[in-house]
């Protein structure tokens, strides 16, 4: 059996952030939807205020804006990506498991 997985963009109009497909020999068997979380702009506001120059710079280039706005929703969006990288990961080395007594 051939194990893989794709971590798809999902449409804005959806909530935005990624779909998650784990495959076995090419066909879906499971996933998930790691959507941008929603929050408060005095989240947003936090976190912007506690991070240094380079750190902003970063998210900003990422962002390819000058907006701290649009800074915070590259990170929310590379959040979610890893998010789901993460329970990829742990799928398909759940495969390479060796299975129960």
């Amino acid at each position: 059996m051939r194990y893989s997985y794709e971590i798809n963009p999902r449409p804005l109009d959806l909530g935005g952030g990624w779909r998650l497909r784990l495959l076995e020999d090419e066909q879906e068997v499971g996933g998930g939807v790691f959507p941008i979380l929603q929050e408060d702009a005095l989240q947003g506001i936090a976190w912007w205020n506690e991070m240094g120059e380079p750190e902003r710079g970063h998210w900003l280039a990422v962002a390819k804006s000058a907006v701290p706005a649009d800074a915070r929703t590259a990170y929310l969006l590379a959040e979610a990506h890893a998010d789901a990288e993460s329970v990829a990961y742990e799928w398909l080395d759940s495969r390479d498991a060796p299975e129960g007594p």
